[in-house]
């Protein structure tokens, strides 16, 4: 809806874990999983804001580890570490998956760059030989790694570099390795099929603000949990998630503390009291706008978004059975537009009577309604000025340009009438 203004010039451990009574999923009886959450801590690798590597990347294992147990005969979860406070050398998780016989070793990851960088990455151990690529026995990385690959970046709405055999990531292409097994010590070290995976880039603002989202971990999570079900061969399971980003439609920022209602089920984008204290003493700094919701009915829902300040919104989302449903909503401002700067200010005394008048708002205006709503008259005997009207700044400046030069020392009045829109 349109608003309307008038105005005037103014340790390791092993993690086995309880499954649900009657699983939901089988044929993962004879098979364990071995989650290293990379690095350990909350000082390593911290990303932009604050909001390390390592806190990231053990809640996705975390959320995985339950999603198995939970929903799959999956034989036992393994994982390096469960908390913040454990602190886990390189060798020891590979040490660990090895004496105890797992049979496959997944490294999670983020990754780092440039502040603009964001994207998906695979790794699995493997090198060139003779024009090929040679994968390290056991194999099965590779294959995971396609699977994790279109999963995470399908979930995360990200592009992906690719799934690479690790020593031809990081030293190229060559007809043969000079060295002929895997680059990473993960791959390297572990006696099973391995996979280190990059779910996005903590040094990317957009990126580090959503992971700091418990609910994005989730989804995360749930893309690496449908891949293994794919690498397996077996039928995903049905999860009906609806995701999306609730954003001003002016500015494009992300909403925080907007509500979102579907079939039932609510949630609050995260806030500055809810989260973002943590990481900034700006109240206004971070925002993700990010909702996710769980194990929705079948069918097509409404989605409702309520947030102060806004006008309520509405959108339809037909759900999926085996990927996330994504609607991102745009909502719209109902505080009125009000006036932050102009030039001449209100009063002023020595404007140049050739100069256009500016006028700038704290949100855009519509043209087709502003334009005629503006007027200029002379305060002596309300004589209206012609002149025409413009826009700059995204429509966020009026701009008057009289078609003669003003009287000088007489006073003028500027009106936007309230049948201005923006």
């Amino acid at each position: 809806m349109s608003k309307f203004l008038t105005l005037g010039l103014l340790a390791l451990v092993l993690v086995l874990g309880a499954r649900a009574p009657q699983a939901q999923v089988t044929g993962l009886s004879d098979w364990n999983l071995f989650i290293d959450p990379g690095h350990s801590g909350t000082a390593e690798n911290v990303g932009i804001y604050g909001y390390a590597e390592p806190q990231k990347v053990l809640r996705v294992g975390l959320a995985l580890r339950e999603m198995l147990l939970t929903r799959t005969d999956i034989d036992t979860v393994y994982m390096s570490r469960t908390n913040d406070s454990q602190v886990v050398g390189l060798s020891q998780r590979t040490d660990m998956a090895n004496a105890i016989g797992a049979d496959f070793f997944h490294s999670i990851h983020s990754n780092a760059g440039s502040a603009t960088a964001n994207n998906v990455l695979m790794l699995y151990g493997g090198w060139r030989l003779n024009g090929q690529t040679v994968e390290k026995t056991p194999e099965g990385g590779g294959r995971m790694g396609d699977e994790y690959e279109e999963a995470l970046a399908t979930a995360m709405r990200l592009p992906t570099i690719g799934n690479y055999a690790d020593r031809t990531f990081y030293q190229g292409f060559p007809d043969t390795h000079d060295n002929q097994w895997p680059y990473l010590s993960v791959n390297r070290q572990s006696s099973m099929a391995s996979v280190l995976s990059e779910g996005g880039f903590h040094t990317n603002s957009r990126q580090n603000q959503l992971n700091m989202n418990a609910a994005w971990k989730r989804m995360e999570a749930q893309a690496f949990y449908w891949a293994i079900l794919d690498w397996h061969g077996i039928p995903r399971s049905t999860h009906r998630n609806a995701a999306g980003i609730i954003t001003d439609a002016e500015s494009g920022r992300p909403v925080n503390g907007a509500t979102v209602t579907i079939d039932g089920q609510t949630y609050t984008t995260d806030t500055y009291e809810s989260l973002f204290n943590r990481y900034s003493s700006d109240p206004n700094q971070l925002a993700n706008g990010f909702y996710y919701l769980e194990e929705l009915g079948a069918g097509t829902h409404t989605i409702t978004v309520e947030a102060e300040g806004y006008e309520t919104a509405t959108a339809q989302v037909t759900m999926l059975d085996t990927e996330i449903s994504f609607t991102d909503i745009q909502i719209v401002s109902n505080v009125p537009p009000v006036l932050t700067d102009s030039d001449p200010v209100a009063g002023e005394p020595n404007f140049p009577v050739n100069d256009p008048l500016e006028f700038t708002f704290s949100r855009p205006l519509d043209p087709a309604t502003a334009s005629p709503a503006f007027s200029l008259v002379r305060s002596s005997d309300g004589a209206a000025v012609a002149g025409t009207v413009s826009y700059e700044a995204d429509n966020y400046r009026l701009v008057f340009t009289p078609d003669a030069v003003l009287d000088a020392r007489t006073e003028y009045v500027a009106t936007l009438a309230g049948t201005a829109a923006t």
